[in-house]
């Protein structure tokens, strides 16, 4: 049996556990018909189910006991991380992807550019070792091209984006860079000595997206959405600070700890009249001046 095939077997043992307990009968069917859907082998037998909970603890923290006395296999603890999650998901995706070419155009792919995710394992490489890198990179904005030499500190996620973390030997400020916009990567063998003064996660604790460094400070924000929309932002949160105020039949609320920047009240102003800001006044204003802006450019 293939790496591949245990892994999904695997993916497929957590995902029909997450949803309820189930008796090993129940398991062997589901993945019977998991196999069927991949085109691959996923029946299994005792010993090898046993073996892959074992696996299944080891790799993605995730505890499964059997039950004696309903004779049922339940999770009693789920320690998956953000990072682990997602990797999944990325093999989820690898794997509907190779379904999908032998069934025509059943899996439809937005058309845009790519993310610059071959520079990833370059700069990670950087990163760990410490080892300053240098590009050519093209600006969003204005287009222009220019060659830049970065002490690498993290590469952070924001709104299917990926972005380079790092200072520029040139000021020593700390900017991003759209992993999608260098080209050229080159790793040097110049070391660079780590500052305490910039802690990614930390530093990014409170932003929306990946403008940092305003000056501004992070505040109490809240939000009502209608019912409709408010089910939506409840199953997807903006910000991981975000919190469930109260639920009626004419809106949902929601609490946040942020810092309001542009890329965040661009956010809120993509939901239209489905949203309305409650607090604090100064970014009700400043949403009520876009609005008022964006109803002048069509007189």
């Amino acid at each position: 049996m293939s790496r591949q095939e245990s892994i999904l077997r695997q993916r497929a043992i957590i995902n029909k556990l997450t949803r309820k307990p189930c008796t090993f009968e129940e398991i062997q069917d589901y993945l019977e018909l998991q196999g069927e859907i991949a085109s691959c082998d996923l029946y299994c037998s005792l010993r090898t189910f046993q073996r892959d909970v074992k696996k299944i603890d080891r790799l993605y923290e995730i505890k499964i006991a059997y039950d004696k006395s309903q004779k049922l296999y339940r999770l009693i603890e789920d320690g998956r991380e953000a990072h682990s999650e997602r990797l999944m998901e990325s093999f989820d995706l690898y794997n509907a992807i190779k379904i999908g070419n032998s069934y025509g155009n059943n899996l439809i792919f937005e058309n845009r550019k790519a993310l610059g995710t071959e520079h990833m394992h370059g700069l990670l490489h950087a990163i760990k070792n410490g080892f300053e890198v240098s590009f050519t990179y093209h600006k969003f904005y204005d287009d222009t091209i220019t060659t830049r030499t970065i002490q690498p500190a993290a590469i952070k996620e924001a709104r299917n984006r990926w972005y380079l973390l790092g200072k520029d030997v040139k000021d020593n400020i700390f900017k991003s860079f759209g992993l999608d916009r260098i080209e050229g990567l080159e790793i040097s063998r110049i070391k660079f000595e780590r500052t305490a003064d910039f802690d990614p996660s930390e530093d990014y604790e409170h932003s929306f997206g990946i403008i940092n460094g305003t000056g501004e400070k992070a505040e109490k924000v809240e939000l009502s959405f209608t019912p409709r929309e408010g089910r939506y932002v409840k199953s997807l949160p903006l910000h991981n600070s975000q919190r469930l105020l109260r639920e009626t039949k004419e809106e949902t609320v929601f609490s946040y700890f942020i810092i309001p920047t542009y890329d965040f009240r661009q956010e809120i102003l993509s939901y239209g009249d489905q949203v309305k800001v409650l607090k604090p006044g100064s970014l009700k204003n400043a949403i009520l001046s876009n609005l008022k802006s964006a109803l002048e450019a069509y007189r």
